[in-house]
């Protein structure tokens, strides 16, 4: 199926101007901005309100009228590449499929893929060599990575989705020019931290105490955040503060040697899948005897083939910003059914999934922009202001892209354990989508916002990024 899109594996040298053109036609308060290009274009066509009355704008490049060409930025060989892998080619399977029923507006939609590496100095070399080639960028691997170039997605009046959770997207400042998928990890610790303090008053007289043990990155600020807000409106006391503590490739044990002594009921986990067992394995080592909650991005059910599964299962608590692969949706099953014919052989990965709603985001704007007689990158960002909000058939808590930060931000999010017997059952590492695999999670408590996070006067990211 793959064969049937033309997928670029980019490393362009470009260094043309960009050509997309200005558009005042969005709301004053929509999250994504136009700015004016110095630029100019290869026509001077104006908007068309109606396709059936006039062929859609382009710019003869970035979309002509056979073709339009969308960019992606992706982590394919770094520290990220065992999940961005799963979410690019599932990105592939659903343009595919979209080409064979016809496109958008007659017209195939190919992608341009760059491997960055999550390299920040990469990114920003792989967006200057393909921003003159896209009509947008339908992913971008990494906050500070996308941080970096949001600058020049002003300046070139170029859409981008940001594959990372960080609170800033929904700052309609800082998030201008963007467009996320789901919550961030500053709510989904909130309400993670929140069911946690819930289940330890039910069945203990005293207040629940945490180790706190995180990134030093944009995602374990920004998750230590909602830690600490959660912590202070309900009392817990943080026995152990690790913020910013893990990186990897140095030595771990320091870290789990203080979440062994801390006797914390629970620990709260912001790192990488690799850290984190090795976390979980030591300080079992040196005698914790509490549980732990961690970050979706944390968390890789594929570690449930370790010697550790089996406690995983039982004493770990997984929060999730997406659903995982086969959980109860309306939209699960035909996702699911796409993906099996184009990968029947593929690990259920829940990164297939976050690869889906990137396509229904950057489809839904292109139809938009289509709709609008507008295919030039700054009418895709004219379009994008006007889409109002999506929703993705259960996949994932719906997102609104126009209002003010507090009206914008998703705040529901979800919360499941491993489940170590259905990964046996299906086979371990072995399981295939085509033998109906799903991914070896079970529900403990579906997208909701607790009564914190609904409350969380949200003004801009709870973790901002120092300057200078």
């Amino acid at each position: 199926m793959r064969s049937r899109l033309s997928a670029t594996l980019a490393m362009l040298l470009l260094t043309a101007a960009c050509t997309a053109t200005e558009s005042d036609s969005q709301p004053p308060t929509s999250r994504v901005t136009t700015t004016p290009s110095t630029a100019t274009t290869t026509t001077t066509a104006t908007i068309a309100p109606d396709p059936e009355l006039a062929p859609a704008l382009t710019d003869g490049v970035t979309a002509t009228d056979e073709t339009i060409y969308v960019g992606v930025l992706a982590d394919l060989t770094g520290p990220f590449s065992g999940t961005v892998v799963d979410v690019v080619d599932a990105q592939l399977a659903f343009w595919s499929r979209l080409n064979d029923e016809g496109g958008i507006g007659g017209r195939q939609v190919e992608v341009l893929i760059a491997n960055t590496g999550y390299d920040l100095t990469t990114h920003v070399e792989k967006y200057a060599a393909l921003k003159d080639r896209v009509v947008m960028f339908a992913h971008s691997t990494g906050s500070q990575q996308t941080l970096a170039v949001l600058p020049n997605l002003v300046e070139d009046n170029l859409l981008a989705l940001p594959v990372t959770w960080y609170s800033g997207w929904s700052d309609p400042v800082l998030g201008r020019n963007l467009l996320e998928t789901g919550s961030n990890y500053c709510m989904e610790a909130i309400n993670t931290i929140s069911y946690l303090d819930e289940q330890h008053r039910a069945a203990a007289s005293d207040a629940m105490e945490i180790a706190l043990v995180t990134f030093p990155d944009d995602f374990g600020r920004d998750s230590a955040a909602g830690v600490r807000y959660a912590a202070e409106q309900l009392g817990v006391e943080i026995v152990y503060d690790g913020e910013g503590t893990v990186i990897p490739g140095q030595d771990l044990r320091p870290v789990a040697s203080e979440i062994a002594a801390s006797g914390a009921d629970y620990t709260w986990m912001a790192t990488d899948p690799i850290s984190m067992v090795e976390i979980v394995g030591t300080a079992l080592q040196l005698g914790y005897t509490g549980q732990w909650g961690v970050a979706m991005v944390s968390f890789s059910d594929r570690l449930l083939s370790t010697a550790l599964g089996e406690y995983m299962a039982d004493n770990m608590f997984m929060s999730t910003l997406i659903l995982p692969l086969g959980a109860e949706a309306d939209g699960m099953q035909e996702v699911i059914a796409v993906l099996t014919d184009a990968y029947p052989d593929r690990y259920p990965s829940t990164g297939l999934i976050e690869g889906y709603l990137e396509f229904v985001v950057a489809k839904t704007v292109l139809e938009r922009a289509t709709e609008l007689g507008d295919l030039t990158p700054a009418g895709v960002v004219a379009a994008a202001g006007r889409i109002g909000s999506l929703s993705y058939g259960g996949l994932a808590p719906s997102n609104i892209y126009s209002g003010d930060a507090a009206s914008t931000v998703t705040r529901a999010t979800a919360i499941y354990r491993p489940d170590k017997a259905l990964f046996d059952a299906q086979g371990g590492l072995e399981a295939t989508l085509g033998a109906g695999a799903i991914s070896p999670l079970s529900p403990i408590r579906g997208f909701t916002a607790s009564q914190l996070a609904a409350d969380y006067d949200f003004q801009g990211p709870c973790f901002v990024f120092p300057t200078g």
